[in-house]
């Protein structure tokens, strides 16, 4: 007999609640789902558990139904549009990431070099595949915040938001809403598209870190699970593959 995943998922973390005396299960109401449970994990197979890693301390019940649901894929991909959506970080999440990006919270200030200096050994082939938007013109800080926001809003389509290639030939002109010829670089986050789309079309498929902000990014990758998020120093070889 075929048993959906979302009621395969409940059946298997109620095995770790007694019975009361009426026959019903004492499963709180808003447990959340975690790969933790060992009746969970049983019961998953190697493909289900790689998937459903993404849901970790979402609401179990609600996870159910959505997988129960006869329109299962594109609903799962509309759960995971309002996970991204509904879940930026607290001024509190923000607080503590700073410190651990900067251990006394004292911003260095040769910070944010790496996307210079790698990203001039993408080529323009490659580079101009990918509309990108560099976070450059506040503070470093505030660049945190605006990340944060993009990622949870998405991009207002109603107010000018210059884009660039990744890279391009020099040749390019500054017609495109930089100073150069590829989008800004000497911030903490370059927002990338896509292959071949725009950014305002596709939204925000890649994020590169600069190294002011390497040590957050299993934080942001924790947080946004649908955005790829890559270091400056490896962005090429990254963007090369694609």
């Amino acid at each position: 007999m075929f048993i959906k995943l979302g009621t395969k998922l409940l059946k298997s973390a109620q095995q770790a609640y007694p019975l009361t005396i009426s026959g019903k299960i004492r499963m709180p109401q808003n447990i959340s789902f975690s790969l933790k449970n060992p009746y969970i994990l049983e019961n998953l197979s190697e493909k289900e558990i790689k998937e459903l890693k993404i849901f970790e301390g979402k609401k179990l019940r609600t996870l159910c139904r959505i997988l129960d649901s006869e329109n299962s894929s594109g609903i799962l991909n509309r759960y995971m549009q309002y996970l991204t959506k509904s879940g930026g970080f607290s001024e509190q999440d923000l607080q503590f990431l700073y410190k651990k990006a900067f251990h006394n919270t004292k911003i260095p200030t040769d910070v944010n070099c790496d996307a210079f200096v790698y990203l001039n050994e993408l080529s323009p082939e490659i580079g101009s595949k990918f509309d990108a938007h560099g976070l450059a013109k506040v503070s470093v800080t505030d660049q945190l915040k605006q990340l944060n926001r993009l990622l949870t809003e998405g991009i207002n389509k109603d107010k000018p938001f210059y884009t660039a290639p990744l890279a391009a030939k020099s040749n390019l002109g500054s017609g495109i809403g930089t100073a150069g010829s590829h989008a800004y670089r000497d911030g903490s986050f370059i927002l990338v598209s896509e292959k071949s789309k725009m950014l305002t079309e596709s939204g925000i498929k890649h994020v590169i870190v600069n190294d002011a902000y390497y040590n957050i990014i299993d934080d942001l990758r924790q947080k946004f699970p649908q955005v790829n998020f890559v270091r400056a120093d490896k962005a090429v070889d990254y963007f090369s593959k694609l």
